[in-house]
């Protein structure tokens, strides 16, 4: 029961460094203060909003799939049950980090007081849908089915011979 919470602990602090690393490496949409104090985003860059969810997601797809495979590698005598585990922790991780990355990241245009013209102001971090936290389970058990696939052992017979393996070899 150890080693379970501490796989656990471990995802859910990869979930803060994702936080951070999410704040760190995205670039939100910049909104520009024009005359007249009106703030506005421009279409080149409200596409910068999307590449905030790249961000999200890469950064999750690494974490979940490294911790995954170490986890199924360390774990192995759970079985099954490795994979509601590897769901349902890689989940409560995408949520640390989307609500941690939030309250990390930029302020957004709300919060500035008073802005010069010209001054570009960042957006909010945001993820504004369900897929980009389901990315996190999906690749967790990708890393799963990775270190069982490639730990998995050869059956030999009573000669120490592999089974399968052609008498011509």
């Amino acid at each position: 029961m150890k080693r379970i919470i501490l796989a656990i602990v471990a995802m859910l602090a990869l979930g803060v460094v994702a936080a951070f690393a999410w704040a760190q490496f995205a670039h939100p949409a910049e909104w520009q203060v024009r005359t007249g104090g009106s703030i506005v985003l421009t279409e080149v860059a409200a596409g910068d909003q999307f590449s905030v969810i790249v961000v999200f997601i890469v950064v999750g797809a690494i974490a979940s799939f490294v911790w995954a495979w170490v986890t199924s590698l360390l774990l192995r005598d759970l079985g099954w049950w490795l994979t509601p585990l590897v769901i349902v922790t890689t989940l409560v991780a995408a949520v640390i980090a989307w609500r941690l990355g939030i309250a990390v990241g930029p302020d957004g245009p709300r919060a500035a007081v008073n802005p010069a013209v010209g001054t570009k102001i960042p957006s909010k971090l945001a993820v504004d849908g369900v897929a980009p936290f389901l990315v996190w389970p999906i690749v967790g058990l990708l890393g799963v089915v990775g270190a069982t696939w490639t730990s998995r052992e050869t059956p030999v017979d009573d000669s120490g011979v592999e089974k399968g393996v052609s008498a011509a070899l």
